[in-house]
């Protein structure tokens, strides 16, 4: 049996006897040389909010990885208030990603703070057809509502929000260590107390999404 663990900016390794398939997340300007040093891993690949400097070299770069096999997903990419250029550069990057994403048709994950007006904003506007899956999610109950009735696919961390969790098909979600010491044995243990499922139903379910979003080969 696998955990799956499509969001992690640390090392892939076995957890509590359990076998971990992970997303290891990259930037443009890293990818090669974390590629280099982790040969047997799935990526994701995006420009971060946070990092829109100099976004035209790092679009071009961007694009000529997007299409290795490997890389199985466009991001993190997206928006936030808190820290970065300002907003309306940051849509301007995001909206390169999300043409890039269906383009080469691979879902996005997605990094949203403070921001979510002009995310569902965004998504209403392109109507992809690649899956968005926001990463990190810990929103509450209503905006939790607004998005599942939109589409948009959640992963849960360490931290996540437990009344919003039964809002949330089980078919629409995923989990994630990103940069946290917590284990995804124990993030998935935690979600099955909460869901009130065992281990194994658990994992089948996150492993069927993402082996059907990623084209994990099993």
């Amino acid at each position: 049996m696998y955990l799956y663990n499509i969001h992690t900016h640390k090392a892939c390794t076995s957890d509590a006897g359990y076998q971990v398939r992970c997303i290891l997340n990259t930037y443009p300007d890293t990818f090669y040389a974390q590629k280099e040093s982790s040969p047997d891993v799935w990526f994701s690949c995006g420009i971060h909010p946070w990092h829109t400097f100099e976004a035209e070299r790092k679009m071009d770069l961007l694009r000529s990885i997007a299409s290795q096999d490997r890389v199985v997903a466009i991001g993190e990419a997206g928006l936030d208030k808190l820290r970065g250029e300002s907003i309306s550069r940051q849509i301007e990057v995001f909206s390169a990603q999300i043409e890039l994403s269906e383009q080469i048709r691979k879902p996005l994950i997605i990094h949203c703070v403070k921001a979510w007006e002009e995310l569902i904003s965004l998504y209403k506007s392109y109507r992809p057809d690649m899956p968005w899956i926001i990463h990190g999610y810990r929103g509450n109950v209503e905006q939790t509502k607004q998005l599942v009735k939109l589409g948009f696919r959640f992963s849960i961390g360490s931290k996540f929000n437990p009344n919003s969790l039964a809002y949330i098909p089980l078919n629409s979600l995923f989990c994630e260590t990103d940069d946290s010491d917590v284990s995804i044995c124990r993030i998935y243990s935690g979600l099955c107390a909460v869901f009130g499922l065992d281990i194994k139903r658990f994992s089948d379910s996150v492993g069927n999404n993402s082996v059907k979003m990623f084209y994990f080969s099993r």
